[in-house]
């Protein structure tokens, strides 16, 4: 049952309590008229609590209105005790408590921090507030957030609760006393989006982020920032922290005015939810950013209550670096100082993506806030890491520049490796033989020998030197050409090494080596196999070569090029490759080694060729010791995971392979995020299991996440676009929806052509399903070819007969029999097998 409304009186009282004495006046003046009973009836609570904290009368003296409520109890003195706790020195003191460093003497001996109620405020709501937060601060662990170690009650029955001592100073007295450039203020911030992440993960939104809330104290040298004061806290409705009512009554305004969120402000019946401390923490970054937060402090005070919320609900404040830019040069200079900056340069740091992530966490709308505090913390750390911030609407140029500003040594010599390795080598080469052509000459002095021999050695360690930043960059962006970045400079840079490699790093076989692995690697995610098998070739020849037929180097470039012939459709020669990988690794690792690539990488090529029962055990093998070497929730174990549920799907078991494929999605996007190729293809598995399971409109929706998620990460050629293309036109085409189907199998059979250049089992399944497609919508003649041309497809494949052979014949056996066509001797009808359609392994 709740309490009854606080009177209009005792509501001002306690929000004027809560500032500055300074302050208060301009507070009252406009939430009240100056010479009201309202106003007077406040400020007569403000004196007697001013009086009641400072001293009480002696005996026969007038005593004030709230001494009479208290009684005669004398308020906490440094060296009283309350327990085993002794007070030592205040340090604190809000509206309704105040806070002392105390010295814990038993069962150990520690310094402490005290917070216990003021003399005259125990009242009902201020005793369930104060539970309420000690409630807060109890459930959460986080070293961010000061912890609740004790909790009791003084000798006049009011509570106290006792926390961690924070000896810190506020967050923004800190950075500017420190001097920090705004990236280090960024990263305590970033430290800061984690808390407060923490405690909402828990049920708790704080609702009066600031400052003063937020000490930073250091621990060896490094500062540790820490939330305090969860005096105002509320539960969300998953989590009940009392069983005290607390009743905030309706326009009752909670938190502090200058940072408190526009649906704070509005004081109506809309619910806060942990959005409204993102709004809170916008503020504070602003004020991080350039010394003041997005609205005048002086003047929002003078004009009053009404004033203040008006402002917060409606007017947009500018952006931080054009805040900077009209700030006065005296202010904007000693603002630039505290950051070790000048003014120009902090302007130029704040404009563009720092404006973004600001703006977007300050927004009216709470719906296109971020959605929760580490979204935001990752929007700064992307900043940092100069990735595109998702605050920021991207473009294709934004992007690159994004991404060149993170590589900036590999651009900046992007342009020296494209020339150098055309050039500069030749450069080298032409003085190693002019200088060779000196010395049988002999026409030039023994200096200038030396000189020029010293020459060509340079030339020759620069080589070395581009060869070595080539690697690396090509290292750095090769995993972005599978996130569907632009890759035309890519693609050139591939084709002139590849030329130049076997040119002039001949006499250093290992970097050769090494290079085209990386750009078979390269070559392989972007779906060019024929590019990348001859590349790999040429690496695992240079490395048996360098190493002998047993290496672990050996091992790697086995799997690597195995993987690329399976897609190639050269399954025999793969089955061949991994398990003499699997047998080197074996012996190589010992007993209990890792060997789980070569198994995975064999158990997929065994389902490719239809020897599921076989794939199934090597998988499960391999994921029993990807789990045993890396744990449960690694990602690799959601891969493996994914593989298996491929193999279930074929095997007609799908329940099996549903609950492996919902934990693979959980552990990935839990690990790599949402925007991963990785989950594309586990949400590609899943919703042909799902598809299995004839759930069509769950099928269908999952199939459209697929296919956009992939054509962002893979861009519109690559085989798994095409398999989520196959898997949405069958999901179509289950529901009676054969044309709308076409396009999509279209597509998918186009891209499957161009990318595969011979024979694949997923090419002839798709093709076989663009004439399900066309059957479906009696177009019988060309249905009929594009099953013969399947059944053609899985003819030519190496190896035994395939298993999807016969599913095939059946189909067109039916078709035949049902023009009243003779069959030939091999359409035999028989029962189609029950597996899935397109699924994707991922190596």
């Amino acid at each position: 049952m709740s309490t009854p409304a606080e009177p209009p009186h005792e509501i001002l009282f306690y929000q004027a309590l809560e500032l500055p004495q300074s302050q208060r006046g301009h507070f009252l003046d406009g939430a009240c008229p100056a010479d009201g009973e309202l106003r007077r009836e406040v400020d007569e609570l403000l004196r007697a609590h001013g009086e009641a904290t400072q001293f009480l009368p002696e005996e026969g003296l007038a005593a004030p209105k709230l001494e009479r409520e208290i009684g005669r109890i004398m308020p906490e003195q440094t060296g009283d005790r309350l327990g085993p706790y002794k007070l030592l020195e205040q340090i604190g003191e809000g509206g309704f408590g105040t806070v002392w460093v105390a010295e814990q003497e038993k069962p150990i001996r520690r310094r402490v921090a005290l917070k216990i109620i003021k003399l005259g405020m125990d009242t009902k709501e201020v005793i369930a507030r104060f539970e309420q937060e000690r409630q807060a601060l109890a459930m959460m662990d986080h070293p961010n957030i000061a912890k609740v170690l004790d909790a009791g009650a003084g000798p006049s029955g009011r509570p106290f609760f006792v926390m961690e001592l924070v000896r810190g100073i506020k967050i923004t007295t800190y950075c500017d006393q420190a001097h920090l450039p705004t990236s280090e203020r960024l990263r305590i911030f970033i430290a800061v989006c984690h808390a407060v992440q923490h405690a909402h993960q828990k049920g708790i939104i704080h609702r009066d982020l600031k400052p003063s809330n937020i000490l930073v104290t250091l621990h060896d040298g490094v500062p540790v920032p820490k939330v305090i004061d969860f005096g105002v806290a509320k539960a969300t409705q998953q989590q009940r922290l009392t069983d005290l009512t607390i009743y905030t009554q309706f326009e009752q305004m909670v938190g502090t005015p200058l940072y408190m969120s526009p649906e704070q402000a509005e004081m109506s019946g809309l619910d806060i939810d942990t959005r409204s401390d993102i709004y809170s923490l916008g503020v504070l970054l602003y004020e991080l950013l350039v010394g003041r937060t997005p609205f005048d402090p002086e003047t929002l005070m003078k004009r009053g209550l009404d004033e203040i919320r008006r402002v917060v609900r409606e007017q947009e404040p500018q952006k931080p670096s054009t805040f900077v830019s009209t700030m006065a040069l005296d202010w904007r200079t000693n603002v630039a100082q505290h950051r070790q900056t000048e003014g120009s340069k902090l302007i130029g740091q704040i404009r563009g993506d720092l404006d973004w992530i600001v703006m977007k966490a300050l927004e009216k709308d709470r719906a296109r806030r971020y959605e929760t505090a580490n979204n935001f913390a990752e929007d700064i750390q992307r900043h940092l890491s100069s990735e595109p911030v998702q605050a920021r609407p991207t473009t294709q140029l934004y992007r690159f520049r994004r991404f060149a500003k993170s590589n900036k040594t590999a651009f900046a010599a992007a342009g020296a490796v494209l020339a150098t390795l055309v050039t500069g080598l030749s450069v080298s080469t032409w003085m190693f033989f002019k200088e060779k052509d000196a010395r049988n000459r002999a026409v030039a002095a023994e200096e200038s020998q030396r000189l020029e021999r010293q020459k060509a050695e340079n030339e020759a360690g620069k080589s070395r030197q581009i060869a070595k930043l080539l690697q690396d960059m090509l290292k750095g962006v090769g995993p972005s050409a599978a996130l569907g970045r632009d890759s035309a400079m890519l693609r050139e840079i591939l084709e002139k090494t590849s030329v130049q490699a076997g040119k002039d790093l001949q006499d250093q076989p290992e970097v050769e080596a090494e290079l085209r692995t990386i750009i078979g690697d390269v070559y392989s995610k972007l779906g060019e196999y024929v590019k990348a098998n001859a590349m790999l070739g040429e690496a695992l020849a240079i490395t048996k070569n360098l190493r002998g037929n047993e290496h672990r180097d050996v091992v790697t470039l086995l799997n690597a090029k195995a993987q690329v012939l399976g897609h190639q459709g050269s399954l025999d020669e793969a089955e061949a490759m991994l398990r003499e990988a699997l047998t080197m690794e074996r012996k190589l690792a010992g007993k209990n080694g890792d060997v789980t690539t070569s198994l995975n990488n064999l158990a997929v090529i065994l389902a490719d060729r239809g020897k599921f029962a076989e794939a199934e055990t090597v998988h499960r093998e391999s994921l029993a010791l990807t789990r045993k070497i890396l744990g449960t929730d690694h990602a690799d174990v959601a891969t493996s995971l994914s593989n298996l549920a491929v193999v279930l799907m074929q095997e007609s078991k799908p329940d099996e392979a549903e609950t492996a494929l919902r934990e693979a999605v959980a552990i990935q996007k839990k690990r790599l995020g949402n925007d991963h190729p990785d989950v594309a293809t586990t949400l590609n598995n899943l919703a042909n299991v799902v598809q299995m399971q004839n759930k069509l409109k769950e099928s269908e929706a999952l199939f459209l996440e697929v296919v956009e998620l992939q054509r962002k990460l893979l861009g519109n050629a690559h085989p798994n676009v095409a398999a989520g293309l196959n898997g949405l036109g069958l999901a179509l085409l289950k529901q009676g929806r054969a044309a709308e189907a076409e396009p999509f199998l279209r597509e998918g059979v186009a891209i499957e052509r161009k990318a595969r250049k011979s024979a694949h089992p997923q090419t002839a399944r798709l093709i076989g399903n663009l004439g399900r497609i066309m059957e479906g919508q009696q177009k019988f003649a060309e249905a009929e070819a594009l099953y013969r041309e399947a059944l053609t497809m899985y003819g030519t494949l190496p190896g035994d007969e395939h298993p999807d052979m016969t599913s095939w014949r059946n189909q067109l056996h039916n078709l035949l029999q049902a023009q009243g066509k003779p069959t030939e001797p091999d359409e035999i009808e028989t029962k189609p097998e029950a597996g899935p359609d397109a699924v994707q392994f991922k190596p």
